[in-house]
């Protein structure tokens, strides 16, 4: 610390706050035993996501580009199905790609 350390009173009011603390067996147990708990899936997901090549992107860009065209044209629930489930996954890559761009541009040249 950088203040001036605790008066003699502090001390002893901090001691009994501790002291009061260990008492509780259930709180100090889930203290001394706890631990980082495992890391959120999508965070994960979304950094898997954002490694995908740009080539497979831009395929899947194309792709879609494509079926739009089709599905414009042909009404059918066939190709409005395959638009879709070929759509949903070049949404999710762009959206991994956003935001792990933004969280890697985050820190400037001058943070430290």
């Amino acid at each position: 610390m950088d203040g001036p350390g605790l008066s003699g009173r502090e001390l002893r009011i901090l001691a009994e706050i501790e002291d009061g603390l260990r008492a509780d067996g259930r709180l100090d147990r889930a203290l001394r035993t706890m631990r980082r708990g495992p890391r959120p899936a999508p965070g994960g997901v979304l950094r898997a996501a954002a490694r995908v090549p740009p080539a497979a992107f831009a395929v899947l860009l194309a792709l879609s580009a494509g079926l739009l065209v089709v599905s414009a044209d042909a009404h059918t629930p066939a190709v409005l199905a395959v638009f879709a489930l070929v759509w949903a996954p070049t949404a999710f890559l762009l959206l991994a790609r956003l935001t792990t761009r933004r969280r890697g541009s985050s820190g400037g040249p001058g943070r430290r």
